[in-house]
């Protein structure tokens, strides 16, 4: 039962995975999906961020409490970087709600139009898509393999496998 409750986890984590990068690679040109779809995009995407950190918290507890022991430089690293993502996503999230032209306001709250803030929606942007990339490409190989896994073999993937 814990083997197939864990393949769960694991299935659902990478299904939340691939829709957070196809959000995110939407989000990141709001001239493609225009301000509107921007904006509720951004809103939508608290909940699978949510979901990926539920179905991520007993690596999130593991990671955290091994981080000072970890003789491994590769999985500091990807911990400090997930770390970095988080905290830039929420920027991003709370600079986006600020200076909300459509959503926020179509619901009744007032937002403002202030350059300093959309100075920071923009910069930080710019650093999560730098390590997004980094984050993808440290951890691309097990991305790849689950992905494979659980798009490609789908109903073929032993019950034994991880």
């Amino acid at each position: 039962m814990i083997r197939s409750s864990s393949r769960f986890r694991r299935a659902a984590a990478i299904y939340i995975d691939v829709a957070l990068l196809l959000v995110l690679l939407l989000l990141f040109s709001p001239r493609l999906t225009g301000l509107p779809l921007h904006e509720w995009l951004g809103i939508a995407l608290g909940l699978p961020l949510l979901v990926h950190l539920v179905l991520s918290w007993s690596w999130i507890h593991a990671a955290t409490a091994r981080f000072a022991t970890q003789p491994s430089g590769r999985a500091r690293a990807n911990y400090v970087l997930n770390w970095l993502l988080f905290i830039l996503v929420v920027i991003e999230v709370v600079s986006g709600s600020v200076i909300s032209n459509v959503a926020l306001p179509a619901i009744g709250v007032s937002t403002i139009n202030d350059r300093a803030w959309r100075a920071l929606h923009n910069q930080t942007l710019n650093f999560t898509l730098l390590l997004i990339g980094i984050h993808v490409a440290m951890n691309w190989k097990s991305f790849a393999a689950d992905v494979h896994r659980y798009f490609w073999r789908g109903s073929n993937v032993r019950a034994d496998d991880p």
